[in-house]
């Protein structure tokens, strides 16, 4: 009996023995992590403001000269004289004015131009630009004329500066006008009014215009020249005085 139990207590120890060499440990799956690289951040660069000018500067402007004036007109009748560029000639015509004053439209004028038989051969009285032209409107000194003339201006709306000048002993208040205050066309335009003390021996003063059509090609220092140039004599000396006579077509006297 107490072998039998010996036996048993064997056998039991050797089946646990047995059962414990067979039983495998499973090993523990471990995550794997993969490192995650580290993203360094672009750096965007600081733009650099440039401050922009509050006051833009001009672009650089050549101003074109005063050509030559060899060509020199007479009106022997007005008393005067102007010079001018090659090619050109003065028209001198009796306008039609309300009052029946005398007045007469002188244009300094290239006869090339295309449009000037139109512009010139009129018997209007008023101002028309043309281009590339000088106008002197001959008034009787008797009226108010220079008073009427500069009245318009200064109460045409248009933006000017108005001064006083003197070439030749003739005094004018020059008006420069940025827009043209007989038609509103956007053409600058300088008139030139002479003063009642300063008529001519027949009793007439001078009213010169011109505009800067976009058209043209004489600058304004050519114009200012033509202006400055204009002289009056007495009758005397006017008989001596060269130069080319003014066309006065009959129709218009």
């Amino acid at each position: 009996m107490k072998t039998l139990l010996l036996v048993a207590l064997a056998c039991t120890i050797t089946v646990l023995l047995v059962t414990a060499g067979c039983t495998q440990t499973q090993p523990v799956t471990t995550p794997t992590f993969t490192t995650v690289p580290t993203t360094v951040p672009t750096e965007i660069p600081t733009a650099v403001s440039t401050p922009v000018p509050t006051t833009p500067t001009p672009a650089p402007t050549t101003i074109a000269p005063a050509i030559p004036l060899p060509v020199t007109v007479r009106d022997t009748p007005l008393l005067f004289t102007i010079s001018a560029p090659i090619g050109y000639s003065g028209t001198t015509i009796r306008a039609t004015t309300t009052d029946y004053s005398a007045l007469y439209k002188t244009t300094i004028f290239n006869p090339a131009a295309g449009d000037s038989n139109g512009t010139i051969n009129n018997n209007s009285g008023s101002y028309s630009e043309l281009a590339d032209s000088l106008t002197i409107f001959s008034y009787s000194a008797s009226h108010s004329v220079d008073q009427d003339v500069r009245n318009m201006v200064r109460g045409s709306g248009t933006v000017f500066n108005e001064s006083t000048v003197q070439y030749n002993g003739i005094t004018y208040i020059r008006f420069d006008i940025q827009t043209d205050p007989y038609t509103g066309m956007p053409y600058e335009t300088v008139v030139f009014v002479g003063n009642k003390g300063s008529a001519n021996e027949n009793g007439y003063l001078p009213v010169m215009i011109y505009t800067m059509t976009p058209n043209g090609k004489l600058s304004q220092a050519t114009y200012e020249s033509m202006v400055k140039s204009f002289r009056y004599y007495t009758a005397r000396n006017m008989r001596n005085t060269l130069g080319q006579e003014t066309d006065r077509p009959s129709f218009y006297q």
